[in-house]
């Protein structure tokens, strides 16, 4: 029986990434259950805001939790509140819908850097997704 070949040639090789991988998050996304989360759906006859519960939160973008059905590609605004009495008004875009489930993934319609920190700031338990 031979020795297997255990050279380490093949770390000098060049890599690269197919295009058809891609990690869709760009950003540190945080798990929160300390903010509370509304939604305000615009519309020109009856603009709605209710309550939803975050899963998770980045500078990017949001995981939501919500009773009331949202459409993909639907306009909404995204309140949170800290418990230090903070607040983000951020708008957004629902580009994820999972309405069996009542999840929805939300995408910031800029970075909110200010979000971002006070994020890290206010983390109090190390959980990130």
């Amino acid at each position: 029986m031979s020795e297997p070949d255990f050279s380490l040639d093949f770390l000098d090789q060049e890599v690269t990434i197919d295009s058809s991988w891609s990690n869709k998050r760009s950003a540190v996304r945080y798990l929160r259950n300390d903010i509370r989360a509304a939604v305000k759906v615009k519309s020109i006859w009856f603009p709605r805001l209710f309550p939803v519960v975050l899963r998770d939160v980045s500078s990017r973008g949001a995981a939501i939790f919500s009773e009331k059905k949202l459409g993909k590609n639907k306009r909404i605004f995204l309140y949170l509140l800290f418990s230090d009495g903070t607040r983000f008004d951020i708008a957004a875009l629902v580009v994820h819908c999972d309405r069996e489930n009542g999840r929805y993934g939300i995408k910031f319609d800029n970075i909110e850097k200010h979000l971002a920190e006070h994020l890290l700031h206010t983390q109090t338990d190390l959980l990130f997704s």
